[in-house]
């Protein structure tokens, strides 16, 4: 009995140093023990992707297009890509003046998405989507409750810049 007590004793002596055991001199993952005179610290292993280590944010950039037309003469003008709305509508501007425009007036500004022109005999129908197809099925649905014949005459997106 003796012996079974003294085994039970070592054993679980030996168990309890098993658990006292840390990787890295007691330092988290991604750091390592550093030690002075008098003080003791964990530091960053350098350029270490540790676990406790911070995923880097990813920080969104607005994109911005407007769209300009010149009814009489069929221009459309268009500034895609911008980072304000303003420079978006200066880039249509100039674009529908470019192509021979004189009377262009700002139709629409969108900021991060898709815009689709649609025309048919007597309409033009200028709507939004998430993505270029969602915003050119909107815009033929709605030139088709008008028209006979529609067909896509614009579509663009702008979205948004992850940096």
């Amino acid at each position: 009995m003796k012996r079974f007590l003294l085994a039970c004793a070592m054993f679980a002596a030996l168990g309890c140093q098993c658990l006292a055991v840390k990787a890295e001199g007691g330092c988290p993952p991604g750091q390592y023990p550093q030690a002075g005179n008098g003080w003791r610290a964990c530091v960053p292993v350098p350029n270490a992707q540790g676990a406790d280590a911070p995923a880097p944010r990813a920080r969104w950039v607005n994109q911005f297009q407007a769209i300009v037309t010149d009814t009489p003469k069929g221009i459309l003008g268009a500034g895609v890509d911008r980072t304000t709305p303003e420079e978006a509508q200066q880039a249509a501007f100039a674009d529908c003046r470019a192509k021979g425009g004189e009377q262009c007036e700002l139709e629409t500004t969108l900021r991060n998405g898709c815009l689709a022109m649609a025309l048919g005999e007597n309409t033009k129908v200028i709507l939004p989507g998430d993505t270029k197809l969602k915003a050119e099925t909107a815009a033929m649905s709605q030139c088709g409750k008008h028209n006979k014949q529609c067909e896509v005459y614009y579509s663009a997106c702008s979205l948004p810049v992850g940096i």
